[in-house]
């Protein structure tokens, strides 16, 4: 499925949408050929109660489920930012540091931010973190720890770069969590029947044209086909062209390479 994901929209959209609306109208029309048109009128009055239940519970399932999902996304997207913006602090309080520390904090800030933003942000589409971009942001770690305040003019300041070096590891911890984590199996499987029921349930009814009913049923399938798809990709925050991308770090980057001229 995560082939939808490297495919433009439109297309991903079309494809999805054309072989499931297939798949219901040919359901539609041999399920028709079997009752007759008067018999499922009958079922309009009772049966318009029923499926309006039905529609109600859906809808509110869907809207808990993208609002979730959002929420989650709108976090992991705060915490990049988050990350983002403390590396640029610690480089920037870098220059209180003796010459030798302030070149040595520099360097593994470009080396971590370059690795981040190339390979590590391909292998998060994977559910996975890379280990020069590990290592990179231990030796981070190690130089601050190492250093003396007792050679600093200002110890605020250090104890305000081990402060934000202990955020950004949480920063990271969360954006390495958010590509790992997704929706449990049984809820897509919840979300899928419950999908495929609201679009069964409209057999029971019965127009007089029944291009009038397939042309309504087409359009049913094509909103459910939308929204599961908005789910799939909200699901997926680092796959496919609607990922979420590393702009956060763009600043730091153009700082770091107009100060390597």
């Amino acid at each position: 499925m995560k082939i939808f994901l490297e495919l433009p929209f439109v297309v991903s959209i079309i494809i999805l949408s054309v072989a499931s609306i297939a798949i219901f109208l040919t359901a539609e029309r041999v399920f028709r050929r079997k009752i007759p048109h008067e018999l499922m009128i009958e079922n309009h009055e009772v049966g318009g109660f029923l499926y309006n239940a039905v529609c109600v519970i859906y809808a509110v399932l869907m809207a808990f489920v993208v609002f979730v999902i959002w929420n989650n996304l709108e976090e992991t997207n705060s915490k990049i930012e988050g990350e983002a913006n403390n590396l640029l602090n610690l480089y920037y309080d870098a220059a209180i540091y003796p010459d030798s520390v302030k070149k040595e904090i520099h360097s593994q800030i470009r080396e971590y931010v370059k690795r981040v933003t190339n390979e590590e942000w391909l292998a998060l589409g994977e559910g996975k973190r890379d280990d020069e971009a590990q290592k990179i942001f231990i030796r981070l770690n190690r130089i601050f720890l190492s250093i003396n305040s007792n050679q600093i003019p200002n110890s605020e300041v250090l104890s305000q770069s081990v402060k934000n070096l202990h955020e950004l590891r949480e920063f990271r911890r969360h954006r390495l969590l958010a590509s790992k984590q997704s929706m449990p199996d049984i809820l897509w499987l919840v979300l899928i029947v419950s999908s495929v029921i609201l679009v069964a349930f409209t057999f029971f009814f019965s127009t007089k044209v029944k291009l009038h009913q397939y042309i309504m049923t087409a359009f049913l399938v094509l909103v459910c086909v939308l929204v599961l798809y908005l789910i799939y990709v909200l699901d997926h925050p680092f796959v496919g062209t609607n990922a979420i991308k590393p702009d956060a770090f763009q600043p730091l980057i153009d700082i770091v390479n107009r100060a390597a001229k």
